[in-house]
């Protein structure tokens, strides 16, 4: 029995340290994406940083169809701020 938990227990040693190597190439390549974001074009930048976060916006401007569009996508965009912080 305690052969089966040292295998379990090296199993799942060897997953995490799997997951941190994957987690640490993620935040390099961010860091590596961050610094090639400044380099790109304008219209590369915009399509890579804001044109994703406004359609997103405006699909949900074109379901809502607000009196104050301008003022609704607005207080979209900061109240879920969180949820595109990512993505630059």
């Amino acid at each position: 029995m305690a052969e089966d938990h040292t295998g379990m227990d090296q199993s799942m040693e060897s997953h995490t340290a799997k997951m941190e190597d994957t987690e640490r190439s993620n935040t390099e390549k961010s860091s590596k994406q961050k610094v090639d974001l400044q380099s790109l074009p304008t219209r590369a930048y915009l399509d890579q940083t804001v044109v994703p976060v406004l359609l997103q916006g405006l699909s949900v401007l074109a379901k809502e169809r607000p009196h104050n569009p301008i003022e609704f996508l607005a207080a979209h965009l900061h109240q879920n701020k969180f949820q595109y912080e990512d993505r630059i």
